[in-house]
């Protein structure tokens, strides 16, 4: 178990004098066995020279390299493989798959433009950083947060909607990470004189724990406890209590640990 830190990178590379290639985003979410459409824009920048834009390629740095693929080229598809002087193109660019067995990891690479000032050019034109987003969490937050999710506010520790809930937590406990919703946190009860928390665990991606303590700074899970509850609502919900009925002469506090696990490789 780690933390896990993600960067995303918007990244405009001009890698030729008359080139400019942009992804928007150059993020997505991904599932394995799908495809991912990535669209931008390319601009050729020059005042007198077209260019022939004649391949594009994908390289990713996750192993393996077999989970990803570039399915097809989406610009070539749509229109001629030429950018007039000034001319800019808006719209798909290239599609990339993950296979079937693909681990739920983020993949992240580059894609790299092709060709020249003729037909037969194979010079690198421009390059951009891309990124597949195939961790449950991270499809989330995309989904969450849009065109934001790769701002500091979406981060896991951050708090968009400043409940007091951090993004992670949110997204763990199923919460509406956009609205301030911290009324909806599972609570300690008092159940049959014993101190008790439940959740519901949700998520794959992050490891659930309930620590105890009696001064609320050293935490642990030894004197913590899971409790078996008839017909509990909904069905997958778990219950922990402290060891010690309340009647006992001391001071008990339950809280619920959240992590992010690395993902599997």
């Amino acid at each position: 178990m780690r933390g896990l830190v993600i960067a995303w990178l918007l990244s405009t590379c001009l890698c030729h004098a008359g080139l400019t290639l942009a992804l928007t985003p150059p993020a997505q979410p991904a599932s394995p066995g799908a495809e991912v459409l990535f669209n931008g824009s390319l601009t050729n920048t020059s005042a007198t020279e077209k260019l022939f834009l004649n391949d594009i390629t994908a390289a990713f740095t996750a192993d393996p390299q077999s989970d990803t693929a570039l399915s097809s080229n989406e610009f070539f598809a749509d229109v001629p493989g030429i950018l007039l002087p000034g001319e800019t193109y808006d719209g798909p660019l290239f599609r990339i798959a993950l296979s079937s067995g693909s681990s739920a990891t983020n993949y992240t690479g580059s894609v790299t433009l092709h060709g020249g000032a003729d037909i037969t050019g194979d010079s690198t034109l421009a390059n951009a950083a891309i990124t597949m987003l195939a961790t449950p969490v991270d499809q989330w937050r995309h989904q969450t947060f849009g065109d934001s999710a790769a701002s500091n506010t979406a981060a896991d520790a951050s708090d968009w909607d400043r409940d007091g809930v951090p993004n992670l937590i949110e997204y763990a406990l199923q919460l509406n990470a956009l609205v301030p919703d911290n009324s909806s946190l599972p609570s300690p009860v008092i159940l049959n004189d014993y101190l008790t928390l439940s959740y519901v665990p949700t998520a794959t991606d992050v490891a659930y724990v309930i620590e105890s303590s009696t001064n609320l700074l050293q935490w642990g899970t030894a004197d913590v406890e899971q409790v078996s509850l008839a017909n509990p609502l909904p069905p997958n919900r778990l219950t922990f209590r402290f060891k010690n009925a309340v009647t006992t002469p001391s001071r008990a506090f339950l809280r619920l640990k959240i992590t992010r696990l690395a993902p599997t490789p």
